[in-house]
């Protein structure tokens, strides 16, 4: 086990990146959500229509939920990332303020 914890100086710095890509993800799940719409009204709803629903409406709509949970990850992580790397900054502050 580690005698001391060691924070990166560009932590903070760091952890602002995730919402950036929580943004890039959020691009790519409009594109997810056009494409099922495309999917919806393009599949048609005769029989070959009715099959290709069957293979192509769920999984597409898994992924979709696959990719908004990434993004609202990315978030999550950047936010209580850049709470941690403050945390770590409060603690410092208060050991040299002891020392």
């Amino acid at each position: 086990m580690a005698e001391r914890l060691k924070k990166l100086e560009d932590l903070k710095t760091e952890f602002t990146r995730f919402p950036e890509m929580a943004a890039l993800v959020g691009k790519i799940e409009a594109e997810l959500k056009d494409v099922g719409v495309k999917n919806v009204k393009g599949g048609g709803h005769d029989q070959i229509g009715k099959q290709y629903h069957e293979k192509v409406d769920k999984p597409t709509a898994s992924l979709s939920q696959l990719v908004e949970s990434i993004r609202l990850k990315l978030l999550s992580i950047g936010e209580h990332g850049e709470s941690t790397a403050d945390l770590f900054d409060a603690a410092d502050e208060h050991a040299a303020d002891l020392a």
